[in-house]
This record gives structure tokens, C-alpha cells and sequence, in this order.
């Protein structure tokens, strides 16, 4: 045999042990309200404030503000039983519930008869459980029961997943989301003692390691948001090095920002910051606001909502983020939100907003779409990574492959490699 067969051959076990080791991936489906409201921006708000336990003004209002759904939204596919039933989910990092509509809902429940529904009676793997399930929205709670059954997310089957059947649905909260239910991706801890599904795909093997990554992409108006990649991290989308800190505690996915400037003004010093892809907003808090809207110029018309001159955007500033050494930067294009008020009137609302008893920044889509992000469970970190300019990005086919015993991404490289990042 010729040396050149003899330098193919092991090119080809190199290639073919690669490709079998493909991480896992699943696409993210974007969502653009391309008739954004003030009201789109209540509903968001309402529900953030749920998230977090805390006690929203307009919570004491009408549900009437909720009826136009929510600003931006990411979804992934997801199936439930045997033969699968199959929803749209917000992937949600702010949070460790899943839920999904009832067929049991009563024909009064709008938002349950206008999306999918799970029919326990229609799946031989449906295992009753039958415990309450409560979240509270706004002015009503999001009701059901517990039910397990098998859940398949682009082939990555987990097996006896508990989740919640909703019954109720507040309002008009979710008559007009694009989503069936959600997919909570935040710790254990906060689950009202309920494995999470990325518990599950750990604890059952379905990654190698205890890790998923997320990337969203805002640019454009294609559907194609991005990906959530299982049990690692794809090179290919980031430039640089990855950023990584400690989660602060293992709840939601919490850690320290050193600091937060506009132009010349600190306006948060080692504060606490959540990584929440569940909302576009960024909360903040009320001391951090006001000094936001005022080197902004903006309005302050009540409830966490600030208003800036359309015609000035050009001269607002950038707002930088120091995170584990690293600096982010938001342009006035990344946090303003042009939105239609009731008369039809073209408005610029600030992506900045406060949440009455909030002291933490919370930061959703603004930030979370400028970055790769790799949510680390088995060493309690996040890391965060700056995006290729003109990427070449591609959303690949989804599939699942079982992985062989060498892996295809070497884990252990981002984590050893670059140490000298951690905090």
C-alpha cells in the first residue's frame, strides 16, 4: 500500500468519528411581531414579574392589557406520549416548569382551544399523576395537574418526564402567543421539586456533558432563531474566547456582573444579573432606571416604562457590560423598541424597564442576542462568548445521533484552556 493511502485512511476514521459524534442540535424558531404594541410589552412585563415573585402595579389592572401577547419570541418543538403529540414551547431560561395545554381544558379556556393540546387518553406511555400545578399571573393563575410521560425532543427521547397539563389559562394572557406552552431551563431548586427535562437528559444519558448552549439570532426576518446544542459547544459560532463565571447560586441561572456603565456613570458595581431568554426586556433596578432615563433624555410615563425621542436615536449612547472582565456593549439599535400606541402612533420604548421589589438585572433577549451562551449545570457556571461578524452560520437538520465513546466536541478543551477567564 502507497504512503498516501496510508495518510487517507486514518483522515477517513478521523472524519467518519467526527460526524458520528455530532453534537445535538435543535432549531430555534423566531418569532417577530412585526406589529409591536405598548400593550406586547405589558404582557411581557406581567409575566416576567411571575417569574420572579414579584409584585407588578399592573398586576392589581384589568387583564385587558395582556391581550395582545407577548413582544419577541423563541420556541422550540417538542413531543409528548406514544404516538407523539407534538408543541411549540418558549424556551424559557427563566424558568423550571413545563407546561403544555390539557385536552381537559373547558371550551371557555380561549388560549387552550387555540393551540395544541396534550390528550393523556390518547397515549399508551401516559403515566397519571394528578398533583395541582399553579402559577400566578398578574390578576389570574395559570391552573392544571401533573401528568409523566415520555417527552422527544428532536429525537432525544427522555423517559418518565413529569410536566404540568394546564387547565386555566389567565386572561387573555396566551390566546395570542405563538407558543403552546413552556419549557423552563433554569435549576432544579425552583421547580416546586419537579425533575427538570435538563435534569433528566443528564441523569438518563442522553449528553455526555451537563451542558447546553444557546445562540439567538435577531438580525433579519428569517424564522430561523438560532439553536439550543445539547452536551456542548459549537466553535464555529464565536470569535475569541469563552467568558465564564460562576452561577451565584444554583436557582435560576444568577451570577455576578462586575459592572454596568453608560458614558461616565457606574450604574451597577459587582451586581446580580440572570441570564432569561424567556423575555426581550432587560429589568433593572429603580435606582439603575432613573439614572438610565436620564442620560437617555427618556420619558418616564410610569410602570417601568420609558420613552425616548424617535428622532434622536442616533445620538444615544452605548451601554456597556462588564462580565467576568469581558465588555458587552448594547447600542441604542439593541435596547429601543419601536412600538405602535393605541391611536396607530409610532412610539421608541426603552428595552430598560423596572419591576416594583426588583434588585437584580435581568437580562433577557437585548442582551442575550448579542451573545453565545453556555449554561454549564455539572460545574454551576455560565459563560459567554461574542458572535462572528458575518457568520456563516447555518441552522443544521434536526437530529439526534447516539454518541460513541470518543466525543466529536472535546469538552474538556473550553474548560481547561481558558482558565484564566473564571472568576
Amino acid at each position: 500500500m502507497q504512503v498516501g493511502q496510508l495518510l487517507i485512511i486514518p483522515l477517513l476514521l478521523l472524519l467518519l468519528g467526527h460526524s458520528l459524534g455530532q453534537l445535538r442540535r435543535t432549531p430555534i424558531t423566531r418569532q417577530i411581531n412585526q406589529n409591536q404594541t405598548h400593550a406586547n410589552v405589558k404582557a411581557e412585563k406581567i409575566v416576567l414579574a411571575a417569574k420572579y415573585f414579584l409584585v407588578d402595579r399592573q398586576s392589581s389592572q384589568t387583564t385587558q392589557v395582556l391581550a395582545n401577547g407577548f413582544n419577541l419570541e423563541y420556541t422550540i418543538r417538542l413531543c409528548i406520549g406514544t404516538p407523539p403529540q407534538c408543541f411549540n414551547l418558549q424556551f424559557d431560561t427563566g424558568s423550571s416548569d413545563l407546561w403544555v395545554p390539557s385536552a381537559k381544558c373547558p371550551s371557555t379556556n380561549e388560549a387552550c382551544q387555540k393551540h395544541n393540546k396534550y390528550n393523556s387518553s390518547a397515549s399508551s406511555s401516559h403515566v397519571e399523576d394528578g398533583k395541582g400545578f399553579s402559577i400566578q399571573y398578574g390578576s389570574g393563575s395559570l391552573t392544571g395537574f401533573l401528568s409523566t410521560d415520555t417527552v422527544d425532543i428532536d429525537g432525544m427521547v427522555i423517559r418518565n418526564q413529569t410536566f404540568a397539563e394546564a387547565v386555566d389559562e389567565p386572561g387573555s394572557a396566551f390566546v395570542n402567543t405563538i407558543f403552546d406552552g413552556i419549557i423552563g431551563m433554569a435549576f432544579g431548586s425552583i421547580s416546586g421539586g419537579i425533575t427538570t427535562p435538563f435534569d433528566n437528559i443528564i441523569r438518563q444519558g442522553l449528553v455526555k456533558h451537563p451542558v447546553f448552549s444557546v445562540y439567538l439570532r435577531r438580525d433579519g426576518t428569517s424564522q430561523l432563531g438560532g439553536e439550543v446544542i445539547w452536551g456542548g459547544i459549537d466553535r464555529s459560532i464565536y470569535r475569541g474566547c469563552i467568558n465564564y463565571v460562576p452561577v451565584s447560586m444554583p436557582a435560576y441561572w444568577q451570577f455576578t456582573a462586575n459592572s454596568v456603565k453608560v458614558r461616565d456613570i457606574l450604574l451597577c458595581n459587582g451586581c446580580q444579573a440572570i441570564a432569561d431568554t424567556g423575555t426581550s426586556l432587560i429589568a433593572v433596578p429603580l435606582r439603575a432606571y432613573k439614572a438610565i432615563n436620564k442620560v437617555l433624555n427618556a420619558t418616564d410615563a410610569g410602570d417601568g416604562e420609558a420613552f425616548v425621542d424617535c428622532s434622536k436615536l442616533c445620538r444615544l449612547p452605548n451601554v456597556n457590560l462588564n462580565i467576568g472582565g469581558t465588555t458587552y456593549t448594547l447600542t441604542p439599535k439593541d435596547y429601543i423598541y419601536k412600538v405602535q400606541a393605541d391611536n396607530n402612533q409610532t412610539l421608541c420604548l426603552s428595552g430598560f424597564t423596572y419591576l416594583q421589589g426588583n434588585l437584580l438585572w435581568i437580562l433577557g433577549d437585548i442582551f442575550l442576542g448579542k451573545v453565545y451562551t453556555i449554561f454549564d449545570v455539572g460545574k454551576e457556571r455560565i459563560g459567554f462568548a461574542k458572535l462572528k461578524k458575518h457568520s456563516s452560520y447555518r441552522v443544521y437538520a434536526s437530529s439526534y445521533v447516539k454518541e460513541p465513546p470518543s466525543y466529536g466536541i472535546d469538552y474538556y478543551s473550553y474548560g481547561d484552556e481558558y482558565s484564566r477567564f473564571f472568576t
